[in-house]
């Protein structure tokens, strides 16, 4: 079974910086991480632009990933997220050539 992998890259306004990064790992972080089928839930940013941001996510399958999608919470979270930001979301979608 092939698993599902993600780069989600992210462009957070300025002003939304310390309290987006909190949100997300008290909220979003711990409950993907605690996820049937999470294997890789990070959050990594570019130190020397703070604001960008990527979420770097691998999961066991890609029924766990859409189960994960489909989660109550995420739906009530998602656009959160999304208005912290200064750009649109850009979801990458990776496979490993070890695979």
């Amino acid at each position: 079974m092939e698993k599902a992998r993600l780069l989600v890259e992210l462009n957070v306004k300025p002003e939304e910086l310390d309290a987006f990064r909190k949100m997300f790992h008290e909220e979003f972080m711990s409950r993907s991480r605690s996820e049937d089928g999470c294997e890789l839930y990070q959050l990594w940013h570019d130190p020397m632009a703070p604001n960008k941001m990527t979420i770097v996510e691998v999961w066991s399958s890609q029924a766990h990933l859409d189960a994960h999608l489909a989660q109550e919470w995420f739906t009530e979270w998602a656009p959160r997220m999304e208005a912290a930001q200064a750009t649109p979301l850009q979801v990458r979608v990776m496979a490993n050539f070890e695979d």
